[in-house]
């Protein structure tokens, strides 16, 4: 089994803001997680908002997200 970490995401969707960790091999970047031939991307600790208004609409220990409806994704610490 390879070990992957823990890597903070925040995912936009047409809808949702989604928070959470996504899993990566070590020294891998998101974009090659997202490059791999899967459709699902597996989040842990998960919150979930709405896009428009950044109410928390839920929170989740586990949730897949298709990879067709995400519109961007980056580490929070990307945020200025």
């Amino acid at each position: 089994m390879v070990k992957k970490e823990a890597r903070r995401v925040v995912i936009f969707s047409e809808n949702y803001r989604i928070e959470g960790y996504m899993y990566l091999i070590p020294g891998a970047r998101i974009v090659d997680e997202l490059n791999k031939n899967i459709q699902f991307i597996p989040l842990t600790e998960c919150v979930i908002y709405d896009k428009d208004t950044s109410l928390e609409i839920d929170r989740v220990n586990f949730m897949v997200v298709n990879k067709n409806m995400i519109s961007l994704v980056f580490p929070p610490e990307e945020i200025a």
